[in-house]
């Protein structure tokens, strides 16, 4: 497979596992197939070349007015549109089986003695923090009710992850060690942003994966497609080119 191509996931993700099509499917695509020899599985789709996603607005349809600044526990808004160098200061620590990211003025700004990680500033930064955060808090099934119930934007997609997760509540994690290598912003405007973020597991296999995030409450929620699954769906890398690299390891 050529370096600048992505070859589509077509996971066969058990229901058992799948406590949320939403936000632990997307951990479960990553997870689930190591009980094969590798991190995803194959599929005969090729995705679009890495410079050819979009960079409008993630959801031109959406007539949401623009929503108010200030996040719930007060950070900073910005007017910035872009993220032009990897957030100053990051500090990273385990959320489940994932190093999540806490950057200055960009959240999370609250934590809970649970893990829990909630409430990141109106910018670029903080909808990149808080994918980032939101992917590390899928890898925890204690988590996981809470994630659906408070960092899921209102509407059908998250009717249809806590209906599944009712039906298929969380049991254990994988086990198996993701840290995020780089990022891309696709996208961002007054509501909305969608986030790549480049995913490695523990075998070197790394995987893209895209993350729509709505205003809503004074904090970033993530978009789903009404039947609960992401928008954009997890996607096998041959490397990062064209990702600002961002890790734990520097």
């Amino acid at each position: 497979m050529a370096h600048d191509e992505r070859k589509r996931n077509q996971p066969f993700v058990s229901k058992t596992y799948l406590a949320s099509a939403g936000i632990v499917g997307l951990i479960a695509i990553l997870g689930i197939a190591v009980v094969g020899t590798t991190l995803w599985p194959d599929g005969d789709e090729t995705a679009p070349p890495v410079a050819a996603s979009p960079t409008a607005d993630p959801s031109p349809e959406s007539t949401t007015a623009p929503a108010e600044g200030e996040s719930v526990c007060g950070l900073p808004a910005s007017d910035q549109t872009q993220i032009d160098e990897p957030p100053a200061d990051t500090e990273w620590e385990f959320v489940g089986t994932m190093q999540a990211p806490s950057v200055p003025d960009a959240g999370p700004g609250m934590v809970a003695d649970n893990g829990f990680r909630q409430c990141y500033a109106h910018s670029p930064e903080g909808a990149l923090v808080a994918a980032a955060n939101v992917l590390a808090m899928g890898t925890d099934p204690n988590l996981v009710r809470e994630l659906n119930e408070e960092l899921v934007a209102e509407g059908p997609g998250r009717d249809a992850v806590l209906a599944d997760m009712e039906a298929n509540p969380p049991t254990s994690d994988t086990g198996i060690r993701l840290s995020i290598a780089g990022y891309r912003l696709l996208g961002y405007g007054p509501n909305h942003a969608r986030i790549d973020l480049a995913v490695e597991g523990s075998n070197g296999s790394i995987a893209s994966v895209t993350t729509d995030l709505k205003w809503e409450e004074g904090d970033w929620k993530v978009e789903l497609r009404p039947d609960g699954q992401p928008v954009i769906p997890v996607a096998q890398l041959a490397d990062t080119v064209g990702y600002h690299p961002w890790s734990a390891g520097g």
